[in-house]
């Protein structure tokens, strides 16, 4: 089985000059990225929790990962995204030893100690470290959304992230050497199928910020000057950089392989890729984060955009089954699965169960199995992805009716071609809402959501209304809410 830190140490040798990580001007070397890890897991090796990594697209950021595997503590990364207050909720459910800050940003936490990147900055950098990371050890922890307002950490062990590594590797038909695209934040476990497949074979890693993200310009002067050969991102992001004329074969020759991940890839989007890039090799994959990442692929031809609408999500990788529970609920079940979530047993013990000694994870997600291919057909609960990013509506829902002025809310979300395009917020307010504040009341709720929500969690519309209606059983009626703000 491949194993991360072995490869690494193969790539020091063997191609220690060759650029591992590149962020705008900032690069990394093999040999960097071995010796700055080795530097730092020294610093960590005695850390009983897992490493804080701070940061946003920072190439230290992976060093800082690399570090922690090395040390046998793992993980937590958090982007510059995240709010101060969900910051903290994590640091305290984590209670961290060490804390990389890759910023320029002062950061002060009670019992831990703040590292910055000085300390790669040392006289003589280590060149062996000796790894005390274990198969069964917890290698990262991503926080995803709560039902309850509260984030879950779900933990991924080594030997997990190496199988899922190893299984991406075997999907690449282009081989060692690529130059790698990596579009999500590194608190979104898509970012992991990029970076241990890339760093497995050799390849350089390119990093797309925020920047790049707002301005297409930028990103297409990367992408010219990079000559990206694999593509790793959600489809909505593919969706948007599709609107560029010249993202095309002709204009981009190198680029040959995408893996899509993080929610739906629409029919059309797939076909209009097909068509801009007729040579590449394009995947469609699925999984949740607590199965690491992804666990079905399949390639997506002619072949299979002439017979499918909507499109499969294809067969499930090696040493991993599927199946499915009550209500056509998707369970994944091998050594993919997390081994729970970070301090949380009620949680964990409601999706995770044991069977036979394996391991099985209820995914909340319908699916039917037609055709030799699994589809995926929707969710049990209210659980949704939007641009990539999961999040459930219960915890926005949550965190609206903490604001002063909102009594209940609900959290609609629009679909297009069976995809969330939005989210739209209802509420009821404590007092009457005279019509000439609305403007003002929507800037008050939306102020206040963003100190305690990523934006991409906060509703675009806020509807408002003078009561909720209530289901026979005393319920609030969803489905008649959402009808009448989509009606």
């Amino acid at each position: 089985m491949t194993d991360i830190l072995y490869s690494l140490n193969e790539h020091e040798r063997n191609c220690p000059e060759q650029i591992a990580i590149k962020h705008n001007e900032d690069t990394i070397t093999y040999r960097q990225l071995n010796q700055y890890a080795n530097t730092l897991a020294e610093v960590i090796k005695d850390a009983q929790s897992p490493l804080i990594v701070y940061g946003h697209m920072s190439p230290f950021m992976i060093v800082g990962m690399i570090a922690s595997i090395k040390a046998g503590c793992g993980y937590v990364p958090i982007d510059t995204s995240i709010p101060e207050e969900r910051i903290h909720s994590i640091i305290g459910k984590i209670q961290p030893s060490f804390i990389l800050n890759t910023t320029e940003a002062q950061m002060e936490f009670n019992n831990c100690e703040v590292l910055d990147t000085s300390v790669f900055n040392r006289d003589s950098l280590i060149t062996e470290f000796e790894s005390q990371m274990k198969g069964d050890d917890i290698a990262y922890t991503i926080f995803t959304s709560g039902s309850t307002g509260e984030p879950k950490g779900v933990q991924i062990r080594y030997e997990s992230l190496n199988e899922f590594t190893e299984w991406m590797v075997s999907l690449n038909q282009l081989g060692d050497h690529q130059q790698w695209l990596n579009q999500a934040p590194f608190s979104f476990d898509l970012s992991v199928m990029s970076i241990y497949p890339c760093l497995a074979t050799a390849g350089t890693l390119h990093l797309v910020d925020k920047t790049m993200i707002n301005k297409p310009k930028l990103l297409n002067q990367m992408l010219e000057e990079a000559k990206i050969n694999v593509w790793v991102s959600t489809p909505s992001f593919m969706e948007m950089c599709l609107m560029l004329p010249n993202l095309a074969e002709a204009s981009y020759g190198n680029l040959k392989e995408f893996f899509f991940c993080g929610e739906i890839l629409a029919h059309r989007t797939a076909k209009m890729l097909l068509q801009r890039f007729p040579s590449a090799y394009i995947y469609n994959t699925y999984g949740p984060t607590e199965a690491t990442v992804a666990v079905t692929s399949i390639q997506i031809t002619e072949d299979v955009l002439a017979q499918y609408n909507p499109l499969p999500i294809g067969l499930p990788r090696p040493g991993t089954t599927l199946s499915l529970a009550d209500k056509d609920e998707l369970v994944i079940a091998g050594k993919c699965v997390s081994e729970g979530y970070v301090k949380d047993e009620v949680r964990s013990q409601a999706v995770f169960k044991t069977d036979k000694q394996q391991k099985h994870y209820y995914t909340g997600d319908k699916a039917v199995f037609e055709n030799d291919q699994w589809f995926i057909t929707g969710r049990i609960d209210f659980q949704v992805k939007l641009n990539g990013y999961r999040m459930e509506l219960e915890e926005i829902e949550f965190q609206m009716r903490q604001v002063d002025i909102v009594k209940e809310a609900i959290v609609v979300p629009v679909y297009k071609d069976n995809k969330v395009t939005q989210l739209q917020g209802v509420v009821v307010l404590n007092n009457p809402l005279d019509i000439d504040d609305e403007q003002s009341v929507i800037h008050d709720i939306k102020q206040a959501l963003k100190q305690v929500m990523p934006e991409y969690m906060i509703p675009r519309k806020i509807i408002f209304k003078s009561q909720f209606p209530l289901t026979a059983n005393g319920k609030l009626d969803r489905k008649q809410i959402a009808e009448d703000v989509l009606a």
